[in-house]
């Protein structure tokens, strides 16, 4: 079948394009899920390191100079944690969010074939932009978890040494 020119083996791969921009944010997603999984992971693990200080702290009425340091460096990797799991969060629910628009769009092209009338002519576009401003979205929140993480690190190293 042919509608002005287009057959349906051309609608078929142009529904099936964004189809590449949907394995590309679940392999993100996937790589963010084990991400952020491990950051709350490490926060758990530092507030239990926290409430051991603080229990020894409410035992003895003081803490040790190690302990103190300690403990202030606990609660300064705790807040970069908690930070950059939001930004973590963030890039999740936007590669989720652009998975959504990329299935839309599919959805869009094929209704537009047989439709094709001028005031849905423009959603598939719109909805593929949309998806890949998210993208960039998820990848802009990715990035900022790096430079969160490095410094937990940093503050970390610092403590040990």
């Amino acid at each position: 079948m042919a509608v002005s020119g287009i057959t349906s083996t051309q609608v078929i791969q142009t529904i099936l394009a964004p189809a590449v921009m949907i394995s590309s944010s679940a392999l993100f997603f996937l790589g963010l899920s084990s991400r952020y999984v491990a950051l709350l992971t490490r926060i758990r693990l530092l507030n239990d390191e926290k409430r051991h200080h603080n229990r020894q702290l409410m035992e003895q009425g003081k803490l040790a100079e190690f302990d103190r340091n300690r403990l202030s460096h606990i609660n300064t990797q705790l807040n970069a944690l908690l930070r950059a799991t939001w930004y973590v969060r963030n890039a999740i629910l936007c590669h989720i969010l652009a998975v959504f628009c990329f299935v839309l769009t599919s959805f869009a092209i094929a209704i537009n074939f047989p439709i094709s009338h001028r005031l849905i002519q423009g959603i598939p576009i719109y909805l593929f932009l949309s998806g890949m401003f998210l993208v960039l979205c998820g990848v802009t929140c990715m990035g900022l978890d790096i430079l969160i993480s490095s410094k937990v690190i940093l503050v970390e190293v610092k403590d040990e040494g």
